[in-house]
């Protein structure tokens, strides 16, 4: 019988550095703006899966898992791992927010988006709020190796937003440019916060890259699956609107392999319907008779294999484990 995985079970090895995250958060945003204040208790009213700060403390668990078993545990590390995690949740959430307003996305985490309830200005500057903090925090934590990496990082992100941007509704958009942006734009954070943990203990940079490796094709399969989950899942589950990518012209994986495929007119004929409301449910009707759908959790299932190949140098650990079993949550995961 097939064991479901859950996060609560996963994050076992690192629940203590887990449940620190949401109160560090609040302390590294505290602000004596009401207003502010207001908006960071509503957005983090309702935690996501705290997956970037998970991969800081499995980072740091692989990096002390190849120390000597004598070797002492600093307490100031642990402070510098706790608050780096805790920095890697705010810098996507920053993220989070303005993808929300260019994609004019009505809800987040099942709420109302942060720019539909205070509107536009107020969600920007909350963004800028977000990044500045999550930056003045890993500059004030981070070390010679962890703040080149996270700049660098900061930089793909942006690159991968303006591309996004001039990529819409481009019907010949290939693969290969769209797992550009996803890499650029989602993989990068996940691969940086991952390598992050294992940094602040003095991994050695051929190890590094390894979990670099894995951080990429773990947050490639993860970004295929959300989109995928797009034409498959259900809103209530997925905290989200199902079709907000169709509708803001962001064609994901499953339309782009539909477009290059004998259906291709057939697609183009729904993305230029008039009629919204029956735009999406004749696409995902199309691209679940196609194999689109099949097609793209495929390819997700093939960033997991690769993922769990970039471990293949680490020596077994409840760390590695838990990070084993995060890939094959990304791929069973329903929201």
């Amino acid at each position: 019988m097939k064991t479901t995985l859950t996060l609560e079970t996963i994050y076992a090895p690192i629940a203590a550095g887990i449940q620190r995250v949401p109160a560090v958060i609040k302390e590294t945003l505290r602000t004596p703006s009401r207003q502010i204040e207001d908006v960071v208790q509503y957005f983090f009213s309702k935690h996501g899966k705290l997956l970037r700060p998970a991969l800081v403390f499995l980072g740091g668990g692989m990096a002390r898992s190849l120390a000597p078993a004598a070797e002492v545990i600093s307490e100031r590390q642990e402070t510098s791992e706790v608050y780096l995690a805790a920095a890697t949740e705010i810098f996507h959430a920053a993220t989070l927010i303005h993808d929300d307003i260019i994609d004019s996305a009505p809800i987040r985490r099942g709420l109302p988006s942060l720019h539909v309830k205070w509107g536009p200005q107020t969600a920007v500057l909350a963004g800028d709020f977000f990044h500045d903090k999550a930056v003045v925090t890993i500059f004030r934590h981070g070390n010679e190796r962890i703040i080149p990496l996270f700049l660098k990082t900061a930089g793909e992100i942006c690159e991968g937003e303006v591309q996004e941007l001039s990529e819409k509704n481009n019907i010949n958009l290939s693969e290969s440019t769209h797992f550009e942006i996803l890499g650029k734009k989602t993989a990068s954070l996940l691969a940086c916060s991952l390598q992050t943990g294992a940094l602040i203990w003095g991994m050695d940079e051929t190890r590094v890259d390894a979990l670099g490796r894995y951080g990429h094709a773990f947050g490639m399969a993860f970004q295929i699956i959300d989109d995928y989950l797009d034409f498959t899942g259900r809103e209530s589950e997925f905290g989200k609107t199902l079709g907000a990518d169709l509708e803001e012209g962001v064609y994901t994986l499953p339309v782009i392999h539909c477009l290059a495929s004998s259906d291709r007119d057939k697609v183009v004929r729904i993305l230029h319907a008039r009629n919204h409301a029956k735009r999406f449910p004749m696409l995902k009707k199309l691209l679940q008779k196609s194999g689109a759908l099949d097609y793209s959790l495929e390819k997700a299932q093939g960033f997991i294999r690769q993922a769990k190949q970039a471990l293949a140098p680490f020596p077994e650990s409840e760390f590695k484990n838990s990070l084993c079993e995060l890939a094959d949550y990304v791929i069973q995961r329903e929201r």
